[in-house]
């Protein structure tokens, strides 16, 4: 007979980067996504959804460990892990964002429960807004969307399980995390004296380096910016343009959707003071590590980087920016680079040490999230006859002004098609070059340039 005993779900690298936002930096982060539709879901609707939801792979909440380098674990939670909230009053269609905000500032907890929340509201001019909050740390973007996918799918059903390890596995588990520090140790020491190697032979390197969150420019203060010690979430920018539009203006410049995204953000750095039109912008973009198989794995995403001449952006030049993106794809299983090599070295250490080694870290200069096409199915939450749009994000749940201050980001955006709209949401991470005051008159610029007409959220 088949083994049915539950298997024992450790957490990555990854988890643990947003269990450690969490539980020793403070500043948990969660991933949003959120449904306009044209009609309101019913309360049976809701509740049945929930409950896939907390059958499948998002009904899990997490477990520490105090054993030297043994890494933290999933266990299955079933509906402890979520929190189903329908809000009773009409939300207006110009406080729709602000009821996005207020959705995903709700507290969420690893190891209590929830680590997730689906939320409704009607709206005022018909229809219904719905949102679902998961914590960073328990589902990437595309673990949620994998898991809406099989919460919709009715034909089907799945459940969930992971259990707590035992001695043996919990020893097994500290001998291969300890081979990987050492073989990962071993790959740093050999590729510094590789780079002392190729430094001390190649040329005077007048080569232009690309723009990081570290080197990119300061810009004055914003008088208008929150104060240093002001708690919340960072400002926030959605709109829609129609799909035929901006596919077209894609491809009157020489590029797809995607090379038009990634001309937006770059432009929005230009614009905003962070870059100038003769820098190379570095450009973060997440690819998910999953291969169509069910995957389990909360958090599987390689992070590439994109390095794109601001030039190019600005004078929509989208063949320029779509032959590098081919090139960065390409290279995706490419060695790993010094983050990830001491990731199993940072899992074994504990809060405070992560904390202290923290210190002075920056986040990217820019985030580009690309979800592609989302089905008309999954758009209208089961039903295709009321997609109105659907809104994708990443946000810390509380930053204070000066913490964004310190990280030095930029912003971090996120597109998807649905229907026929194509929705992008943005981000602002720098208070001053792209805060509250700015953000939204900057996208709304860039994407003037492109001729595009944009309805806001």
């Amino acid at each position: 007979m088949p083994d049915r005993t539950p298997p024992v779900l450790r957490t990555t690298a990854d988890d643990d980067l947003f269990i450690r936002m969490d539980r020793a930096l403070g500043v948990p982060v969660v991933n949003q996504m959120v449904w306009r539709l044209t009609s309101a879901p019913g309360e049976r609707e809701l509740e049945a959804l929930f409950g896939r939801l907390a059958a499948g792979r998002l009904g899990r909440l997490l477990r520490r460990t105090g054993l030297p380098l043994v890494r933290d674990h999933w266990v299955g939670a079933g509906p402890a892990s979520g929190r189903l909230v329908a809000d009773p009053e009409a939300v207006a269609d110009d406080a729709i964002v602000a009821w996005i905000d207020a959705a995903a500032s709700r507290p969420l907890d690893l190891t209590e429960g929830p680590v997730w929340e689906l939320r409704s509201a009607p709206l005022v001019s018909g229809g219904a807004v719905v949102s679902l909050c998961v914590a960073h740390a328990a589902g990437d973007g595309s673990a949620v969307l994998d898991a809406v996918r099989a919460a919709l799918d009715t034909t089907t059903s799945s459940t969930f399980a992971a259990r707590s390890p035992g001695l043996i596995d919990q020893a097994a588990d500290a001998a291969t995390q300890a081979g990987a520090i050492t073989r990962n140790l071993v790959a740093l020491a050999r590729g510094a004296i590789s780079a002392r190697a190729r430094t001390s032979t190649d040329g005077d390197g007048d080569e232009k380096a690309p723009l990081s969150a570290r080197s990119s420019r300061v810009v004055p203060r914003d008088p208008e910016a929150a104060p240093d010690d002001d708690l919340g979430l960072a400002p926030v920018a959605i709109v829609s343009i129609p799909t035929e539009q901006w596919a077209a203006a894609a491809a009157a410049a020489g590029g797809s959707s995607n090379t038009l995204f990634i001309a937006v953000v770059v432009g929005m750095l230009v614009a905003g003071g962070r870059a100038g039109d003769d820098d190379i912008v570095r450009i973060s973009i997440p690819m998910s590590l999953r291969g169509g198989v069910p995957d389990d794995r909360a958090n599987a995403t390689l992070g590439l980087s994109l390095d794109v001449p601001a030039s190019a952006a600005r004078e929509q030049d989208l063949a320029t920016i779509r032959a590098l993106s081919k090139d960065v794809y390409a290279q995706r299983t490419a060695r790993p680079g010094t983050f990830v090599r001491l990731q199993p070295m940072m899992q074994a250490l504990g809060d405070r040490a992560v904390a202290a080694l923290s210190k002075g870290a920056t986040t990217p200069l820019a985030l580009a999230s690309n979800l592609g096409t989302l089905d008309d199915h999954l758009a209208g939450l089961g039903d295709p006859t009321r997609v109105g749009g659907i809104v994708t994000r990443s946000t810390t749940q509380a930053i204070s002004t000066a913490r964004l201050r310190e990280l030095r980001g930029g912003l971090a955006a996120w597109v998807n098609d649905t229907g026929q709209m194509t929705t992008v949401s943005v981000i602002g991470l720098d208070p001053d070059a792209l805060g509250r005051t700015s953000l939204s008159s900057i996208l709304h610029a860039e994407l003037a340039r492109w001729s595009l007409t944009p309805r806001e959220w």
